[in-house]
């Protein structure tokens, strides 16, 4: 019992109430004054190149003075990001692994009731090394692995009984997408964080084929591929693109025309447009996410192409026309001006190549190319854009390089190797020295997990 209401004190106890009433009349709380709960990432620990920068306040504040109050040290390109009662920094371009970054809040920032109050936090943080994920063929099909720079033993991520599928690392590298064939055939699509640890039902696709996860650039939606199946023929309806929502799981076609067949979809680097492969049209179909405004890129060759890494051009390859024998030949798509036109300026003849990655500075490709009428494997190369300059990373006779992808900095290409006995492994070129090492046997199909 409170002292207040005592009944030995009651003189006291109307004294106070009254006094209370006078000064606080209407009884009325003052409003509870935020304070940071969380900041990410936490103080002296490690995030991914292209990990995002928090602040987790209790209560609601006025998010444009805490932008105001913010600042990176060194200072990056970015954009911010409003989330409930958190702010998120996104850097546009990979955070340095060499350099220590320091983040601070000081300063006045506003509550929610027009209230200032004074902050001044800091925090300081390293970047990570990348890993790097990759695909270990298991019978039919497999598993993902992750190898941490130095490591020699792979660390498993899943553990489907060899059910995997295929698979996508969000840009953080924080989370790691991917397909499972279910008991119905089918193929459901899952997500796991980077350490392998609470794997999550995203979407239950039952007898349906679900695949080729892509992550939107704030990594809030998936978008992926889905063949309807039909139980009266035993057939699949060719693939449609969907998307999903993280936070509640709700999954819908993303285009609703009776046939809107895609595949391949991709979101650009700077959040703002969704690429896909239209089977219909046969061309990469382009949607602007913030006007809904769509356009296709005519293209023979199944596939959605490379973003540049302003989201600003589509690198993509195409068969060309030869009095003799068709080959393949490299286009950029201007997305602005929609102009489409050769990379290097005028035909390479007798030339297939295969799609090119661009380098993060987009000075460079990577890209595995043979003359059209040779019988000869494809060598792997790095290109100059402006055709001054070329390297050759790996070639073999016996040999052929695929699922070839550029570190968040250009300094490394990761790639697939297989050899004429169909074994296949997993290489790391380093630029610095020009020379390759071998990182994982019966491996496959490389990415880079920042």
């Amino acid at each position: 019992m409170s002292i207040f209401h005592h009944p030995r004190y009651p003189i006291l106890y109307w004294i106070i109430l009254l006094a209370t009433v006078i000064a606080f009349p209407g009884c009325k709380e003052a409003p509870p004054t935020p304070s940071i709960l969380a900041t990410v990432p936490e103080t002296g620990g490690p995030t991914g190149a292209f990990g995002w920068v928090g602040i987790q306040f209790s209560e609601p504040v006025l998010m444009e003075s805490v932008i105001a109050a913010f600042h990176l040290s060194p200072a990056l390109p970015g954009e911010f990001l409003e989330e409930g009662n958190s702010l998120w920094f996104r850097p546009k371009a990979a955070l340095d692994p060499t350099i220590s970054y320091t983040a601070t809040l000081q300063g006045e920032i506003q509550t929610g009731q027009g209230q200032s109050i004074a902050v001044d936090e800091s925090w300081a943080f390293q970047v990570r090394q990348p890993a790097i994920l990759y695909y270990q063929p298991t019978g039919d099909l497999g598993e993902l692995m992750r190898l941490d720079p130095g490591k020699t033993e792979p660390q498993p991520i899943t553990d489907t009984g060899g059910q995997v599928v295929d698979f996508a690392v969000s840009p953080t590298g924080e989370q790691i997408a991917y397909t499972v064939q279910n008991m119905t055939r089918g193929k459901d699509l899952w997500v796991v964080n980077r350490d392998g640890f609470k794997p999550v039902l995203l979407v239950n696709c039952g007898p349906d084929g679900c695949g080729e996860p892509a992550w939107s650039v704030n990594e809030t939606i998936i978008a992926y591929t889905r063949e309807v199946y039909h139980e009266e023929t035993g057939g699949y309806d060719p693939a449609e693109i969907w998307t999903v929502l993280l936070a509640t799981g709700e999954t819908s076609q993303l285009y609703q025309s009776e046939f809107a067949y895609g595949t391949s979809p991709s979101f650009s680097p700077d959040g703002k447009k969704l690429a896909s492969y239209d089977t219909t049209h046969n061309g990469i179909r382009i949607l602007d996410l913030e006007t809904s405004q769509e356009s296709v890129i005519p293209r023979g060759l199944i596939g959605s192409g490379d973003w540049s890494p302003d989201g600003q051009q589509l690198i993509f390859t195409d068969s060309a026309p030869a009095e003799n024998e068709p080959f393949v030949e490299i286009y950029v798509a201007d997305l602005k001006t929609q102009a489409v036109q050769l990379v290097f300026g005028e035909a390479i003849n007798d030339t297939d190549f295969s799609q090119p990655r661009w380098s993060p500075d987009g000075n460079w490709l990577a890209v595995s190319l043979r003359p059209v009428n040779a019988g000869v494997s494809k060598a792997l190369w790095a290109l100059s854009l402006d055709g001054s300059e070329k390297i050759l990373i790996a070639d073999e006779p016996s040999a052929s390089f695929a699922a070839y992808r550029w570190d968040p900095w250009g300094a490394q290409l990761v790639y697939q190797r297989l050899s004429s006995s169909l074994t296949s492994s997993i290489w790391v070129w380093d630029w610095e020295s020009g020379e390759s090492y071998l990182l994982a046997e019966n491996a496959a199909r490389p990415q880079w997990l920042p």
